[in-house]
């Protein structure tokens, strides 16, 4: 599954550290002096729930290793028809109307003092569909006859209000059907099996992959990694929970070094870590280590509280579907469009965003369902959509679209002339169209060289000079000169391009330009505003990138600047209005939360804010108010999250 694939790279790549016994100190909320200890690693069950109006909530709670919870309060107010438990921190009841996606802080204190976590929560109209499922334990070996640490969800999305498993967990253990924890003591020996577990709600389901051994002894855990490896945290702001995967003997006992900032703690038994940093923290590295009876494995991860001073992360409510694959665009008005894109197959679903309400609604549906298509904001403030494929590979379609958001409806246009997707669109300073490469119908055909130009008068396509070399998954840029640079990409054979050319509208052809120091697929591209264009990340083939470069127009070549301190493919690059570039998420083998800023005079980079989701294949969106808008993408499932950069 594409929300797992993290893990499997990430165990390959990170050192693992084995050691002998030990315990790894701490607290496992099981206190064995009479010393009263505060609250410590407060985790919600479900840190992120999109409610429905009048639909019964699955009660809330909370998770504490420190000492016992004497009172419990939450700020800003629950939305209303929820209510918290002033002594257990559980979250209950039913939301009696719609409540935009707020971040809520949790305190829970005791005499000796308090800790925080949060929960993000939104309540719509009607249920969404959960985005994706999965567990703190997605594989794991449990010593017979010894109590296993409760396995809690971690789901995305709309609530999920019932799960099961198949086949039946080994004996001893039991799932939760309304809250999807697994617990019990396991009675024999079982070898190692794939249980799958559903969770469902009104709408829709989705499944996670557990895979359970018990053993007649414990065994000591190893691959020990965790989900945000470079995080960023800003003062003052709750953090998302940073949780831990690892393979091997079920942990016991989590522990860190050096202490975490003030504010934040590590929850000792299930490795979470949470809260709310209070104070500024130079980037540091921390040591985890995992332990049980038999032996620990330790990571490291490299932590920075920040004061925002550039901007930060804020949630935005979800779109009523996840997708990615999809495509936003500005419109004059302000709003965004998102169209199409992949939820388990290509929807036709469309969707509006507001910027003064930071709320969708939903927009009339294309005519085909599509993904990796291409949408163009025209002249006259239509929307053209164009090409991508439907269900499935080798489905490439020719059939274009155009949005009116007048109406709120669309209508067909005229047809490109060869079937493509993972193409780009250009609008040229005579208001037609470029569309440029892509992959066209059946595996066989690879990336294509041909291009071609949509005239809004006529509403027609016709051909225009082919480019030098097939390619898709590349980037196109309109330079100050009215020239196009099409740069990078993939190959017919798959193999990752370097080179690139220019597309004179005048002459309709195109020429050679200086090629890149690197071979990039699936890279992010921006325009300064000095009109060079900086290329990031991406991937040669081999590896996902960290370097970036600039091609000036004026001499037709590439220099380097300043590199990403987190490489990556699959990403966003966007110009703000300070003329800096934000660079967020993608994938370095596993979906990243870590932001970047580039800054042109110095050609550096900085690390911003930590996205709320961990995400690539999303779309990022300037907004008139200087804002950008994140939508979407592949993270835990196919998002439904959106968030804000300001």
């Amino acid at each position: 599954m594409a929300n797992l694939r993290w893990l499997a790279t990430l165990l390959m790549s990170l050192p693992i550290v084995l050691t002998g016994c030990g315990n790894g100190g701490g607290d496992s909320g099981g206190n064995t002096t009479n010393a009263l200890t505060p609250p410590a690693g407060l985790v919600e069950r479900d840190e992120s729930p999109i409610y429905a109006v009048g639909v019964p909530v699955v009660p809330e709670t909370v998770s504490n290793s420190g000492g016992a919870i004497s009172q419990c309060t939450v700020s800003p107010p629950l939305p209303p028809g929820l209510s918290l438990d002033p002594q257990s921190c559980t979250i209950s009841g039913t939301p009696t109307g719609d409540s935009h996606a707020t971040v809520y802080t949790i305190t829970a204190s005791n005499a000796a003092g308090s800790s925080t976590t949060r929960v993000e929560i939104e309540v719509k109209d009607v249920p969404i569909a959960p985005d994706g499922l999965d567990y703190l334990d997605r594989s794991v070996i449990y010593p017979a006859n010894a109590p296993i640490t409760p396995n809690t969800p971690i789901s995305t999305g709309g609530e999920i209000t019932q799960y099961s498993v198949s086949p039946a967990l080994p004996a001893g253990l039991a799932i939760d059907p309304q809250t999807g924890v697994i617990t019990g003591t396991p009675t024999a020996v079982t070898a190692s099996a794939v249980y799958t577990v559903t969770g469902a709600n009104s709408v829709d389901s989705v499944q996670a992959l557990l895979t359970i051994e018990v053993a007649a002894v414990a065994v000591p855990p190893v691959g020990l990694v965790y989900v945000d490896r470079l995080p960023e945290y800003i003062v003052g702001v709750p953090i998302t929970y940073n949780e831990p995967a690892y393979t091997g003997g079920e942990v016991t006992q989590f522990s860190i070094s050096p202490a975490l900032p003030a504010g934040l703690t590590l929850n000792t038994q299930s490795g979470v870590i949470s809260g709310t940093p209070t104070v500024e923290l130079a980037q540091t590295t921390f040591f985890i280590t995992a332990s049980n009876s038999a032996g620990s494995a330790t990571v490291q991860i490299t932590l920075t509280v920040a004061t925002a001073q550039v901007g930060s992360w804020q949630p935005a409510d979800a779109m009523t579907l996840g997708r990615f694959r999809h495509t936003a665009t500005l419109l004059p008005d302000g709003r965004v469009l998102v169209a199409a894109g992949n939820r388990k197959q290509a929807t036709s679903a469309a969707e509006l965003f507001d910027p003064s309400t930071n709320g969708w609604t939903r927009t009339g549906s294309l005519a085909r369902s599509r993904q990796a298509h291409s949408a163009t904001l025209l002249s006259d403030g239509r929307v053209l959509v164009a090409g991508g494929f439907g269900t499935g590979g080798g489905n490439a379609l020719s059939s274009a679209e155009l949005f009116d958001p007048a109406a709120g409806s669309w209508s067909q246009t005229g047809s490109l002339g060869q079937q493509r997707d993972s193409h780009t669109a250009t609008l040229l300073l005579d208001g037609r169209v470029l569309v440029a490469g892509g992959e066209g119908q059946g595996g066989s055909t690879g990336a294509l060289a041909s291009a071609e130009l949509y005239d809004p008068a006529t509403g027609t396509w016709s051909p225009t000079g082919n480019l030098g070399q097939a390619r898709k998954q590349h980037t196109a840029t309109l330079l100050p000169n009215g020239r196009v640079l099409v740069a990078g990409g993939e190959d017919a054979g798959g193999g990752a391009l370097a080179s690139a050319e220019l597309y004179d509208p005048a002459t309709g052809t195109w020429s050679s330009t200086g090629s890149m120091s690197q071979a990039r697929n699936a890279y992010a591209a921006a325009q300064l505003t000095d009109g060079s264009v900086l290329a990031v990340g991406g991937f040669d083939g081999t590896n996902a990138l960290a370097t970036a470069e600039l091609y000036d127009p004026a001499a037709g070549t590439w220099s380097t600047t300043g590199s990403l301190q987190q490489a990556r493919d699959f990403h966003t690059a966007t110009r703000m209005a300070s003329g800096r570039v934000l660079v967020a998420g993608g994938t370095d083998g596993s979906d990243l939360f870590v932001s970047e800023l580039y800054n042109p005079t110095t050609g550096n980079w900085s690390q911003v804010g930590s996205l709320e989701q961990m995400r690539e294949q999303h779309t990022a969106t300037l907004l008139t108010d200087g804002r950008v808008l994140v939508t979407g993408g592949i993270g835990r499932g196919i998002l439904s999250y959106t968030e804000l950069f300001h």
